[in-house]
């Protein structure tokens, strides 16, 4: 099956968000930003000072994608939200992300007016990754969490697939039926996002139409794009700057903080900040009670997640050894501790670890879904803990960068199991 990611609607938006983030006006907006963020505490530290203008410019791709593809009557499914860089379409995507994003997802943004209608249409292969459609009420410049107002998970979607996997999605302001996302009058960002369990998985295909465009529309040009551009940039920089100081209370480091419920009942999250020496780990154990998808991850003190293909940044289910009673141990440590399950912070000492678990069992043992932390030297990481040498690990990573490569090919996952 051909790449679900590689479309024309996402080659056009990339190539006109990476002509606007070139824009002279553009750029002396982004210089105003980066401006307030040098007083942040953050920046005076050494991580922080290193990684501001990669944060910074991820937040500014981000919002020329969110603003490329900003039009309600004629909307498009455009993957946006993903930090790694990108050479496909003829050109490098730098990567765009927000805050802690995870690469074990595909965040593809719809754009929809609450009083129009739409058909989404979705398509699921045999193996689907977790899935999750949700409609959120936008605030005004995109500049925070929306309102989430519904939610659709792939569990209450597979049941209603065809044949062929198929499921069409309605929204609009009226109740509706089980595949129904009822809107409500305003802006509204739908949210589509793929979870991978494995990196094998396919993500789904997603299309989307309009219903009752109106009458009288006209495309926008790229002046009054950049113009809200502009418009959005000073509240949108602020806000995700901002977000790590509010994020789960900044809780003191090596600790974990949940699990906390998400909006609309479709998963569980756990987080907290890091902070280690060059001979530390910090052991995590974890249960996964039974989720269809869990990962973790480490990302910087902006809450940016470092290019995942090469360092195990993050491993999500597939990707680790369980223990004998079917929990999971994760070691986060500067340098290789052996452990299986190495959560690597890419030379970061401090920073924010997140893990989530989607596609949860009701009623799951929230007591017991973090079973122990604890901070420990390298060499006294207990032997039980599972164990790889450098030549299981070599492999572990070629088939991370294998894996990781198809979401970039046009061909995508025609090859894989």
């Amino acid at each position: 099956m051909s790449n679900p990611l590689y479309t024309a609607d996402q080659e056009a938006a990339e190539k006109l968000a990476l002509r606007l983030i070139e824009r002279a006006d553009i750029r002396a907006a982004r210089e105003q930003a980066r401006t307030g963020m040098l007083e942040d505490p953050a920046a005076k530290t050494l991580h922080g000072n290193l990684a501001l203008d990669n944060a910074l410019d991820q937040w500014v791709l981000a919002l020329a994608m969110r603003e490329a593809n900003g039009d309600t009557a004629d909307p498009k499914v455009i993957w946006n939200v993903s930090n790694p860089p990108r050479h496909w379409f003829g050109h490098v995507y730098h990567g765009a992300a927000v805050a802690v994003d995870n690469p074990d997802n595909f965040n593809r943004e719809i754009p929809v007016d609450g009083d129009g209608h739409y058909e989404i249409d979705l398509r699921f292969s045999n193996n689907p990754p977790q899935f999750s459609v949700v409609i959120e009420m936008e605030p005004a410049h995109h500049a925070g969490l929306g309102h989430n107002i519904g939610a659709l998970t792939l569990q209450d979607l597979l049941p209603h697939a065809d044949g062929d996997g198929r499921v069409i999605v309605t929204v609009g302001p009226e109740d509706g039926g089980p595949l129904h996302l009822k809107s409500q009058s305003g802006r509204i960002q739908i949210y589509t996002r793929d979870s991978q369990a494995d990196w094998d998985q396919l993500p789904a295909e997603v299309n989307v139409r309009r219903l009752d465009p109106p009458a009288d529309w006209k495309a926008r040009s790229e002046d009054e794009i950049a113009a809200t551009v502009i418009e959005d940039m000073p509240a949108w920089v602020r806000f995700w700057r901002g977000f790590k100081d509010d994020f789960l209370g900044f809780p003191e480091p090596n600790k974990l903080v949940g699990p906390n419920g998400r909006d609309g009942n479709w998963g569980y999250l756990a987080g907290g900040r890091f902070q280690l020496a060059d001979d530390e780990a910090l052991l995590l154990t974890l249960d996964p009670v039974g989720s269809y998808y869990t990962g973790f991850q480490i990302v910087d003190p902006w809450t940016i997640a470092p290019d995942p293909m090469l360092r195990p940044a993050s491993l999500n289910k597939g990707q680790v050894a369980p223990n004998e009673d079917g929990t999971v141990t994760y070691a986060i440590a500067l340098s290789d501790p052996g452990v299986t399950n190495w959560i690597d912070t890419c030379g970061l000492h401090e920073g924010w670890m997140l893990t989530r678990w989607q596609g949860v069992p009701d009623n799951p043992p929230k007591d017991q879904m973090i079973r122990d932390v604890q901070l420990v030297r390298l060499t006294d990481i207990p032997s039980d803990v599972p164990h790889v040498d450098i030549t299981v690990r070599a492999a572990q990573v070629a088939k991370r960068v294998l894996a990781f490569s198809r979401r970039t090919s046009k061909e995508g996952w025609e090859d894989a199991a």
